[in-house]
């Protein structure tokens, strides 16, 4: 299995979301996942309930922020 299998960055984004919110932003530098979307799609589809907030972050400093969402693992897939 690769670094960049889908199996491998749904395991990093739901150990991730264990932890606490993660946006696609924090997901994509920190996660190295690509699509975070994606990544949250296949999740749901798996069973996992998962809400999106909507939030304003920045990128970079001195750059205006983006609106991105923020996951919130609800609950466990069962």
């Amino acid at each position: 299995m690769t670094r960049h299998s889908s199996t491998e960055q749904d395991r990093k984004m739901i150990e991730a979301l264990r932890e606490g919110p993660i946006s696609t932003i924090e997901a994509a530098q920190n996660l190295d996942i690509v699509q975070p979307p994606n990544t949250i799609r296949r999740l749901r589809n798996r069973g996992f309930d998962i809400r999106t907030n909507w939030v304003w972050q920045a990128t970079e400093p001195g750059r205006p922020p983006h609106r991105v969402a923020k996951y919130v693992l609800m609950r466990e897939a069962s």
